[in-house]
């Protein structure tokens, strides 16, 4: 399930549960079907398979929330909370040290990689990026910069913000790309210094 979370890219974004449990039963689909009727996906193995997966003991590998409603938003008295799953760090950790079981030719594993590096490379392309590898100790971009970057406006929610980091983050860690992650700490930390 894992894995398959991590396929249709929750590893930056958060991905609905039926979405998960329809990618399951494809890959997997004597695992992930009806008892009796097993040409259906069956929802509920998933949403208690990433329950599990969500619970301290396991690290947690993923975070979020199977939705009662239809719909990935729901309010609540603090505001829209996004219904959806997506891989915590340490989830990420555990796909990088297990991919090679489920790849063995996976063209769908090796196309979601592409996919990853192809979204780092953006952020490689981008001007702030070679002003922080050309100088990392004293880079300290402008909050007008970051929004440039995270194609956000300067006074957005501090949600919107945060989650554009996290999702750049989440990629790097992904494809073990350091330099990425060490970039986005330090655009991460300049936008708290100047809100």
């Amino acid at each position: 399930m894992v894995y398959c979370l991590y396929l249709l890219g929750g590893d930056s974004k958060r991905i609905h549960t039926e979405d998960i449990a329809l990618k399951c039963f494809k890959l997997f689909p004597h695992s992930f079907s009806w008892t009796k009727y097993k040409q259906y996906p069956d929802k509920d193995i998933v949403r208690v398979a990433l329950t599990d997966a969500h619970k301290e003991r396991f690290g947690p590998l993923v975070e979020g929330r199977s939705g009662q409603k239809s719909g990935l938003t729901r309010k609540t008295s603090r505001g829209p909370v996004e219904d959806g799953w997506i891989l915590t760090p340490g989830g990420v950790d555990w796909i990088r040290n297990n991919l090679a079981k489920f790849e063995m030719g996976s063209i769908e594993a090796k196309d979601h990689r592409q996919q990853v590096l192809r979204q780092l490379k953006i952020i490689r392309g981008h001007p702030l990026f070679f002003r922080y590898v050309d100088n990392p100790h004293n880079f300290t971009p402008a909050i007008g910069e970051l929004a440039d970057m995270l194609r956000c406006r300067v006074d957005a929610e501090q949600e919107v913000w945060l989650s554009r980091f996290k999702r750049i983050e989440l990629l790097s860690k992904s494809a073990t790309q350091k330099d990425v992650s060490d970039f986005i700490e330090k655009c991460q930390k300049a936008y708290f210094e100047q809100r």
